[in-house]
């Protein structure tokens, strides 16, 4: 399997209660999203888990993998990334993306000047921010109406207000 298919869709945080239930930070848009992936593997794909039970609990992701039966099962996951075939997403409509299209994409200030390249989309906690690198030096812009005018699939380019 290609490891540039695979997206990170979630990691796994700490046991809850003593049935092997682990609380998922998720990273996809919705909890409907993590659920109609239905292919869950490990980062270089060698396992796959099956997730037999799945819930929101105070709008946290709680998930059992196969085979978790008890807290002891359940803190082996502690920690580890969960991931999904880029083919398991469902296809965008038009002037739609996912975060991953957007690698490789060229920034642009508005009045024309090249700024970088994005090589990520990172969330700390506050929003969205493009990760964007030119000559070794990393930036960050956030992905909202202040900072970002278009991005533009077919040129692969994304118009950023000039600050």
């Amino acid at each position: 399997m290609n490891k540039s298919n695979l997206v990170h869709v979630g990691t796994f945080g700490s046991p809850i209660g003593l049935k092997g239930e682990i609380k998922v930070k998720m990273l996809t848009s919705s909890f409907e999203s993590f659920k109609m992936l239905k292919v869950y593997l490990n980062e270089d794909a060698s396992e796959k888990w099956s997730i037999i039970k799945m819930r929101l609990l105070n709008k946290r992701l709680i998930v059992q993998p196969q085979n978790c039966n008890n807290r002891n099962d359940a803190e082996k996951f502690r920690g580890k990334k969960i991931f999904s075939q880029s083919s398991n997403f469902p296809k965008t409509n038009k002037d739609e993306y996912y975060f991953r299209d957007l690698i490789g994409f060229i920034v642009i200030k508005i009045n024309g000047k090249k700024i970088g390249n994005v090589v990520g989309v990172k969330n700390f906690g506050a929003s969205d921010l493009l990760e964007t690198k030119i000559n070794n030096k990393t930036f960050y812009i956030p992905m909202n109406k202040d900072n970002l005018v278009s991005v533009n699939l077919d040129k692969k380019e994304i118009i950023v207000i000039d600050s």
